[in-house]
């Protein structure tokens, strides 16, 4: 049987030029798959399977291992044309699961600006290893995707952080690169968005996006939970700032911005090699946002309330000052946004949940 990709189009087989992907050597029989587009035919979707066993093969999948009893390993199909192996993704970091306290931890009780919604600190163990953005998602990769640019700041350029950005639009981003992708789909949205011709922060949307599971389940693109962004943002320490205790050496903020968005990663990073995580722009988080979720968050895996008026964001933007009261470039600082909400300071950050063994 000739491997289908969700909409019925075959899968072809294919060879790798090199023996190693990403520096890494192949091992028999692993496979690899990506879904591409055909030029011009955004509906028309092939499965390229990459198998280093392989000869070169032109010809559709059932003259490659995938029918000849041969384990294909990571991208193969089952019988609902669904990949059912993982390929990395490109332009993210992996990171482990592992145990971190949250909230304002003595760092960031020794600057003066924690508020009570980061009260109490807490262990916060995730159980699950992720994949987060190396960076924050470009104006380029937003319009290359999504067909438009909606930033406030497009002569800053394709390298820029895509900013005005609704929690809606950031959702309906995810689920368009993880259909591109072959991956599931983590949201259920409705509606579409263009750019105004006018005004400030040019998105007219009507999407509107739900979760369409629980974040952790789901295995394709989606907004960071706050544990996940607060996890990676510290990567391991207790610095103020994410990779540092010095906002301006790591961070866009209003001294450094010039009032406006910068390309992303000029900065240096975090220790877990992420840049941006403090200033640029905020970050959109999957939670809704409750002030006093601390006092009843469970140990593990938390994912914020069952419902609210708010969603959540981190990071702190090109506007906010270091020692603004609030601290808003600090990696414990909690913000909140309704999901309508176009700000020429909010934008996205992906995360991809590894499977587990």
């Amino acid at each position: 049987m000739v491997s289908t990709n969700p909409i019925g189009r075959p899968a072809y087989a294919a060879t790798l030029a090199t023996q190693t992907h990403r520096g890494c050597p192949l091992r028999a029989k692993i496979t690899f798959a990506l879904w591409i587009f055909a030029t011009g035919c955004v509906n028309d979707k092939s499965l390229v399977m990459i198998d280093r066993d392989l000869g070169v093969n032109q010809g559709p999948a059932e003259d490659s291992a995938a029918t000849t009893g041969t384990d294909s390993g990571a991208g193969s199909a089952d019988d609902s044309g669904t990949s059912t192996g993982f390929v990395e993704p490109e332009g993210m970091i992996f990171l482990s699961g592992g145990t971190f306290d949250m909230g304002c931890t003595p760092a960031q009780e020794a600057s003066g600006e924690c508020i009570d919604d980061e009260y109490p600190v807490h262990a916060v163990t995730l159980t699950h290893d992720f994949w987060i953005g190396e960076n924050e998602v470009t104006q380029g990769e937003f319009n290359t995707l999504m067909g438009f640019n909606p930033s406030e700041f497009p002569t800053c350029g394709d390298d820029c952080p895509a900013e005005c950005i609704t929690w809606y639009a950031a959702a309906a981003y995810a689920n368009e690169k993880s259909v591109l992708e072959g991956r599931q789909p983590c949201y259920t949205c409705e509606g579409s968005g263009t750019r105004d011709a006018e005004g400030e922060c040019r998105l007219a949307s009507n999407v509107v996006c739900e979760p369409a599971m629980e974040p952790y389940e789901c295995s394709g693109y989606r907004l960071s939970t706050e544990a996940e962004w607060e996890f990676a943002a510290r990567c391991g320490t207790d610095y103020l700032f994410s990779g540092s205790d010095d906002a301006l050496a790591v961070a866009w903020a209003t001294e450094t911005s010039g009032g406006f968005t910068h390309p992303v990663g000029m900065l240096p990073p975090n220790d877990c090699g992420l840049y941006d995580m403090s200033g640029n722009v905020f970050e959109w988080n999957h939670d809704w946002y409750g002030n006093d979720y601390y006092t009843t968050t469970p140990e593990a895996d938390p994912t914020g309330p069952e419902g609210g008026v708010f969603r959540s964001c981190r990071g702190g933007g090109w506007r906010h000052t270091v020692d603004d009261g609030h601290g808003h470039l600090r990696v414990g600082a909690r913000i909140n946004r309704p999901p309508t909400l176009r700000d020429r300071g909010l934008g996205l950050r992906l995360v991809l949940t590894h499977p587990s063994e």
